[in-house]
């Protein structure tokens, strides 16, 4: 087997598409890193000026208008808790505006660096699970398939070292586009001095993220490989996957608010990020027999999306394995 394996690995590095999407995995987990780097920069001497301008005719309104605004504002509360309205959360309080005010303050990364980590989630579902079902289903389509299993008639065999080489052969990848992301986004931040307060657990939850990701994109590779062996054709791969996004995700997720936790969006955005909310439309009916409809927020937690996402996994792989043992190759 770990021969098998080896020449599997071997022939899915000799391909060159793979090495192309590898390079593009990289390229975006270099976006990634500049797009931290630029919102975690300090305001620039234009953003100043702008912000200075705005503060100063801020503040000369306010010098000339807050007490009679406040005035008014206390008239009208006087008013309104006379007529018996609800005035909790009233306040007529008028501060003087700062710069800081018109200058904004950005996120550190103690508050933002695991939502521009988990940026990546989605292109290491994207990135490894393509160049899985390119190196499986290029077999079939070639013929080359056939040939192999004249060397190797075992089939449960070569289905195995398949799948494992398509998930070594992607684990390369996916470990240095996460960490080039990871330590990549920690450095902007530090290099700008808004790290922040990372609280009681320190870098855990952000080191956390990373081996999420990375545990992600393999598992998706191994799906994808699965998929591939069902499929044959990486065109009719990429079909059933389009399809399943318009059908399932686009039509099925938006239309029913209550199947949002079973589309693969939502748990791998709840995966790559600890959790994920999403919204259930529920309605009542008044007094008046009126129906009045609202969104109420739900968590998909990630422990749920971890179980369902490696549950479609597991079971692509059982299935493809099954059918690979029946089918004829040809």
């Amino acid at each position: 087997m770990t021969r098998l394996v080896g020449v599997e690995l071997s022939r899915f590095f000799a391909r060159i598409l793979l090495w192309c999407v590898a390079v593009g995995l990289l390229a975006v987990s270099g976006l990634v890193v500049v797009e931290a780097w630029r919102s975690s920069s300090p305001p620039s001497a234009a953003d100043i000026a702008t912000a200075q301008g705005y503060y100063e005719e801020n503040l000369a309104y306010w010098q000339d208008n807050h007490e009679k605004d406040e005035a008014d504002c206390l008239e009208q509360l006087q008013a309104a808790k006379d007529a018996g309205d609800d005035t909790t959360g009233w306040t007529c309080e008028m501060p003087a505006p700062s710069l800081q005010d018109f200058l904004g303050s950005n996120a550190t990364f103690a508050e933002a660096g695991q939502g521009k980590l988990g940026a990546l989630a989605i292109p290491l579902v994207l990135g490894p699970s393509l160049m899985a079902v390119s190196f499986i289903a290029a077999e079939f389509a070639t013929g080359a398939i056939s040939n192999w299993l004249t060397f190797a008639p075992r089939r449960n065999r070569v289905y195995v070292s398949k799948i494992l080489a398509a998930i070594l052969g992607v684990v390369p990848v996916v470990l240095v586009s996460t960490a080039v992301a990871a330590v990549g986004i920690w450095l902007a931040y530090r290099s700008h001095g808004t790290i922040g307060d990372l609280g009681p657990d320190g870098y855990r939850p952000y080191v956390d993220t990373a081996l999420r990701l990375v545990a992600l994109g393999v598992g998706f590779a191994a799906g994808a490989g699965a998929l591939a062996f069902l499929l044959r054709h990486t065109a009719a791969v990429l079909g059933a996957v389009i399809g399943w996004a318009v059908v399932w995700e686009g039509v099925v997720g938006n239309a029913v608010s209550g199947m949002q936790p079973y589309t693969l969006t939502l748990n791998i955005l709840a995966w790559a990020q600890g959790g994920a909310s999403y919204y259930v439309e529920e309605c009542t009916r008044d007094a008046a027999g009126m129906v009045q409809c609202s969104g109420v927020e739900q968590v998909l937690h990630m422990t749920q999306a971890g179980w369902q996402l490696a549950g479609v996994v597991v079971a692509l792989v059982l299935v493809a394995w099954v059918v690979f043992r029946r089918r004829d190759v040809a």
